[in-house]
């Protein structure tokens, strides 16, 4: 077989090896062109007016126990929360401290101090009042009165206390008068007295 007749002989028997393939990949072509050529067809399965109201109305069912559970979780937090939020505004607002204050009780105020404690508060008011604290002279005769409002001491020291202030500072002159004419109203005059009552006309 001369040269050319091999060449052609190869020629031949790769077109005879490429055909099925080349048919294969043409047949698997056409099945894809097939397959996504066609319209797809979607279908929905039809239900009755009877089985429409029955979802309609299960669905109108789960929404109202949903309200009612979301209710009453509100409610049960409320319940919860109001009483707690009320007892710390009451501890707050409403100290003991406070309530013992109160004029309307004394009795219980005044169970909150004994004898000595009285005497304790008296003593330090006083002793403020030798070193010219005023103010803290009169915190301690205030806390004697808010339990025993007719101590004759508590009272003269609160009205002493405005007088030397007056004397010393000339300040609160108007209530030093004022207080020390109470204490005349209720206890009467002395030489106690007479001794304030000097000291406010120099």
């Amino acid at each position: 077989m001369s040269f050319g007749g091999s060449v052609l002989a190869m020629i031949q028997s790769l077109r005879a090896n490429a055909r099925p393939k080349h048919k294969a990949y043409q047949d698997w072509t056409k099945t894809e062109n097939r397959r996504y050529s066609n319209n797809p067809q979607v279908s929905f399965k039809k239900v009755s007016a009877e089985k429409l109201a029955e979802i309609k109305a299960k669905n109108r069912e789960e929404t109202e126990r949903e309200q009612r559970r979301i209710y009453w979780k509100v409610t049960l937090s409320l319940l919860l929360i109001v009483p707690v939020v009320t007892l710390v505004l009451f501890e707050f607002f409403f100290q003991p401290d406070r309530i013992n204050r109160n004029p309307s009780s004394p009795k219980t105020a005044e169970a909150t101090l004994s004898a000595e404690q009285i005497d304790y508060l008296l003593t330090s008011g006083y002793s403020w009042l030798n070193k010219n604290h005023y103010k803290n002279a009169r915190f301690q005769f205030e806390r004697v009165l808010e339990v025993q409002p007719r101590n004759k001491i508590a009272v003269y020291g609160m009205a002493a206390s405005f007088v030397y202030e007056c004397n010393k500072d000339r300040q609160q002159c108007d209530e030093a008068q004022k207080r020390l004419d109470e204490y005349i109203r209720k206890y009467g005059e002395d030489s106690t007295t007479d001794y304030l009552k000097l000291m406010l006309e120099k």
